[in-house]
């Protein structure tokens, strides 16, 4: 069974040697499959795809604060 569950917040980090270097890309969970471990995430830049569920962390479980700086224009 997998530790992620759809709606989850995920985060990629780049890393070098278990140390966070920066992060990589964010998105959300949309569907799990427990069969081979892997999970369908829509990333920031607003691509869904399939990835081993290894390369993500749990944004919910880490102690991380998470400053997202978006530039918008409105209508």
């Amino acid at each position: 069974m997998s530790r992620f569950k759809p709606g989850d917040f995920v985060a990629c980090y780049l890393t070098n040697n278990e140390v966070v270097d920066g992060l990589l890309q964010w998105g959300i969970v949309l569907q799990v499959s427990d069969t081979v471990d892997d999970i369908l995430v829509l990333d920031n830049a607003g691509n869904s795809n399939w990835y081993p569920s290894h390369r993500w962390t749990d944004l919910r479980t880490e102690n991380v604060e998470i400053i997202l700086d978006n530039d918008m224009i409105l209508a």
